[in-house]
């Protein structure tokens, strides 16, 4: 009897732990329907640096990788404001891989930090688009560590700056930029006054080219012919002659040194000039000075001052 009773305890033994296996079975089946679930249903963001330790000032590298269901839109973080206390130099986009249902972004962040903080901990959103608004999603908080490029020493800082009070004489260099400032605003002045007051500059210049040429022109024929007498006649008138000629020349832009006396007069319409220039004639081929002889220089010199007036008033 009581080894029935026995059997039966042991029966009933097996079928607990039976049921019990089966329930915790289909517990476990639950459980990994709902992480599926869930799995397949929300981003997962990983945040992680690519290194354990940085250097001040140089940049270093953090990985961003976000796990999310195919038709689900997701916004990595923005460069510009989340991820103080460090600053973004580039960023790496890897492109999208999918597999069963599941899409896989990921990007790669070169960050650069001025902090002197031993640690620094960075945690970025990354945002899921719905129909209404975005849900921000935080990756895994990650740390880093600061690398002090100073030696280790056991010794008490007793070091003490020394002072320097003498000046130091600075090598003085030259300021280009202000010379280029200088030289643009000049060409600009000079261009504007050009474009207002160019004609009448160039009237004036060449109206005093002019009066110079005259001036330079009676100083000679002046000198020339002032003394003029029987014993210098034939070389001294000579010279003035063509003197006189060159000048006409300049200033009526006539060919006056190629042409002979009576050519000139005709090309000249004054009465006077055709007498003058037969006395001249004389003097320097006949060598025959008479009284009427400085009149006729007179008379060229007239002529000559005659043209000057009319180029002037052409001017």
């Amino acid at each position: 009897m009581s080894r029935e009773r026995a059997l039966l305890h042991t029966v009933d033994n097996q079928k607990i732990v039976a049921c019990l296996r089966l329930a915790i079975g289909r517990l476990w089946f639950i459980i990994q329907c709902t992480f599926f679930i869930l799995h397949s249903s929300q981003a997962q963001p990983v945040g992680h640096f690519l290194t354990d330790t940085i250097e001040l000032g140089r940049p270093f590298q953090y990985a961003l990788t976000v796990r999310h269901p195919v038709t689900q839109d997701v916004f990595f973080p923005d460069t510009a404001r989340q991820f103080a206390p460090f600053l973004v130099q580039n960023v790496a986009v890897f492109p999208t891989r999918t597999q069963a249902d599941v899409s896989t972004d990921s990007a790669v962040y070169t960050l650069v930090s001025f902090e002197v903080s031993r640690a620094r901990v960075l945690q970025v959103p990354v945002y899921l688009a719905n129909k209404q608004d975005c849900t921000a999603v935080l990756s895994l908080a990650d740390t880093v560590f600061l690398r002090s490029s100073l030696p280790v020493t056991n010794r008490p800082d007793t070091l003490q700056l020394a002072t320097r009070t003498e000046p130091v004489p600075l090598p003085q260099q030259f300021n280009y930029p202000y010379l280029a400032l200088v030289a643009t605003g000049v060409g600009v002045l000079l261009g504007a006054i050009y474009i207002l007051f160019g004609k009448a500059l160039q009237r004036r210049w060449r109206r005093f080219q002019l009066a110079r040429r005259h001036a330079q022109f009676l100083n000679t024929y002046n000198r020339l012919t002032r003394n003029l007498g029987p014993e210098s006649t034939q070389e001294t008138s000579n010279e003035a002659i063509v003197l006189w000629k060159q000048y006409l020349e300049t200033v009526e832009n006539q060919p006056y040194t190629s042409l002979t006396s009576r050519e000139i007069a005709e090309r000249i319409q004054d009465d006077r000039l055709a007498d003058a220039l037969r006395e001249t004639d004389r003097i320097v081929y006949g060598g025959s000075f008479t009284d009427q002889s400085p009149l006729a220089l007179r008379t060229l010199r007239d002529v000559a001052v005659n043209a000057y007036e009319r180029k002037l008033i052409s001017e």
